[in-house]
């Protein structure tokens, strides 16, 4: 899956020519400000992407414990968030702008002048002193995105606890999208799961593992889906019809069948699944409650019909 960039960042050949960012560099964009006004949106082409204007700062006390606060982590290497950020730091001075900063989830800061984005050093304190200003929105999103992190970080112990042993070994290549170590993956599972039967039995459970099974998951997720791929839809169908049938496996399955990839070439594969499996799916989905599943299941059972006319 190809990563989609929204930055309008300078090509490559021309970011190796700027700086990378330092506290000094900082240090001399704060040197003749006068009055810093933070406003709503990111910042596109060095200007802020909106007039709303959430915070204004005159108080030269607090405009010097904001650039204290804004202390840089200096990266070593270039990196950029992939997207234009969540507020614009304008920097004024004689009524006139003349540095806008982006503001990036709260850990870090884009200035167009630079290599790459640069990580806070002090982001808790930076967030909880535009608070005490007035501006909670920073801290209170900061808070959000920590608290949703911790919550996926259980849930992908939890996915790989029960997940094939040799997955653990590849879980940071599984989070990121090239597909380079699936070949070595694949034969690490073949030792430990030699069975073929068993090997797909537990690769759609792993499948079938999800909070959210149609979108908003993390990329680990797709990983059993390229395995299972690897096989012929008659044989995972024909794996699946000699088993108990139980619910785990039918999550796995129904989310396997009506994944894009297979449905895209439903018209070929169709024949190969059973009306009785479509109609195990149904049962599952619905008990569960599922609305994408049943959704998609009703779709994968119109199209059963149509190829029977």
């Amino acid at each position: 899956m190809p990563t989609l960039d929204f930055t309008n960042r300078k090509p490559e050949e021309e970011l190796a020519k700027l700086p990378r960012p330092t506290n000094a560099d900082l240090e001399k964009l704060f040197g003749v400000v006068d009055k810093v006004v933070i406003k709503d949106g990111g910042v596109f082409s060095g200007k802020a992407l909106t007039g709303k204007v959430l915070l204004n700062i005159v108080d030269q006390d607090k405009i010097q414990r904001l650039q204290t606060l804004l202390e840089l982590v200096e990266p070593t290497e270039s990196f950029y968030c992939l997207c234009l950020g969540d507020y614009a730091i304008e920097l004024i001075s004689d009524d006139s702008i003349k540095v806008t900063i982006g503001f990036h989830h709260g850990v870090s800061i884009r200035y167009d002048q630079w290599n790459g984005d640069a990580p806070l050093a002090r982001n808790e304190e930076l967030l909880e002193f535009l608070a005490a200003l007035g501006l909670t929105s920073p801290l209170e999103g900061w808070l959000e995105s920590k608290r949703r992190n911790e919550v996926h970080q259980v849930a992908e112990r939890d996915w790989f606890h029960n997940a094939p042993k040799c997955f653990h070994k590849y879980k940071e290549y599984m989070n990121g999208f090239g597909g380079d170590y699936l070949s070595a993956l694949i034969e690490e599972l073949n030792v430990e799961i030699p069975e073929r039967e068993t090997q797909v039995i537990t690769l759609l459970q792993t499948y079938g593992r999800s909070e959210n099974l149609w979108s908003g998951y993390p990329v680990y997720e797709e990983v059993p889906k390229y395995i299972l791929q690897t096989f012929s839809i008659q044989e995972i169908i024909s794996v699946y019809l000699n088993t108990d049938r139980n619910y785990k496996t039918r999550r796995g399955l129904g989310r396997f069948l009506c994944d894009f990839n297979v449905k895209k070439n439903r018209r070929k594969h169709i024949k190969h699944i059973p009306q009785e499996v479509i109609n195990d799916l149904q049962k599952c989905f619905e008990h569960l409650d599922n609305k994408g599943g049943i959704h998609e299941v009703a779709r994968l059972n119109r199209d059963k019909n149509k190829n029977k006319n």
